[in-house]
């Protein structure tokens, strides 16, 4: 008498049937759509103001994130840029972040590099969502650690955006 698999089907093709029926409802099951919308945000906007406590708009050459840890730069650096509001990105998967801002200067055609710091700490809070959803990042505690600029305020500690509801940046610096 013939094996049933041999003769209809190889055991390869069986398999992946088997596999298959007992995986659908579960893969039907997690077809939810998310609705899921989180305000909070993996970077910390940064604003300047003048001693008028006006905010100033500022020109940086470079602005280069350090993983506080390795003391070792982030990939990605922000060059040549002239904002209101800097978004600094935060390395959720560390407690404190460190950035360089970097302005070159020439003065009587001799260049200089001016370089300032600001080393924050923070609480990173997970919270699992619906499998559709992932999970979502909620950062606060914000606190400066270190800084070299004249005069470095924490406006928010908790870091959601920045929109006409909340229009303080999380981080304010006077120079």
């Amino acid at each position: 008498m013939p094996n049933f698999c041999s003769t209809y089907f190889s055991r390869y093709v069986l398999r992946f049937l088997y596999s298959a029926v007992i995986c659908f409802p579960f893969l039907l099951s997690s077809c939810e759509n998310c609705t899921f919308i989180s305000d909070n945000v993996q970077f910390a906007a940064v604003s300047f103001y003048d001693a008028n406590n006006k905010a100033t708009e500022k020109t940086f050459n470079k602005i280069v994130g350090v993983f506080t840890r390795s003391n070792t730069e982030m990939p990605n650096s922000l060059e040549d840029t002239t904002a209101t509001i800097f978004e600094l990105p935060i390395f959720s998967r560390s407690d404190t972040t460190m950035f360089v801002f970097y302005k070159y200067v020439t003065l009587n055609s001799v260049r200089d590099t001016i370089k300032d710091t600001l080393t924050m700490s923070y609480k990173v809070n997970v919270e699992v969502l619906p499998p559709d959803c992932g999970y979502d990042e909620a950062i606060n505690d914000l606190e400066i650690i270190y800084h070299t600029f004249s005069n470095v305020e924490v406006l928010r500690a908790e870091l959601k955006e920045v929109n006409s509801d909340n229009p303080l940046p999380h981080i304010k610096i006077i120079e």
